[in-house]
């Protein structure tokens, strides 16, 4: 049986593309909210990420419109490849636990960072599938 898009081969493949796609649409729409805005573009400020403001608009905006390429099967492995991309730069502008001294917050950081090691992993499984 086949999934529900034309390229996955099963409705497990169906299945972790929508799961894959719902982690960054749940946590794009939540980082949308005031205090999430102001907590990450301090957070880039402090990291001397260049345009802090700019980079992260844009990255909301790429993330966004990542999902939607996928959802709609519209060119879904460039899609990916977006999503790659935005997982990578904003682990390593915003997660850079290596220079934080304390260490719960140092921790934190670093679980994120493995994590985002794994969505990755993740990411290039469904590229596989949808070219």
């Amino acid at each position: 049986m086949h999934g529900l898009y034309p390229n996955d081969a099963s409705l497990l493949d169906t299945a972790g593309r929508l799961m894959i796609v719902s982690l960054f649409l749940i946590i794009g729409i939540r980082n949308l909210q005031k205090h999430h805005i102001e907590d990450h573009i301090k957070r880039l400020t402090h990291f001397k990420a260049p345009l802090p403001t700019f980079t992260f608009w844009f990255g909301e905006a790429m993330e966004f419109v990542a999902c939607a390429m996928i959802l709609l099967n519209w060119r879904a492995d460039i899609g990916v490849i977006l999503l790659i991309v935005f997982t990578v730069v904003s682990s390593l502008l915003l997660l850079r636990f290596w220079e934080v001294d304390v260490p719960p917050q140092r921790t934190g950081m670093q679980n994120g960072f493995v994590a985002n090691i794994a969505v990755v992993g993740g990411l290039l499984l469904l590229l596989q599938n949808v070219r």
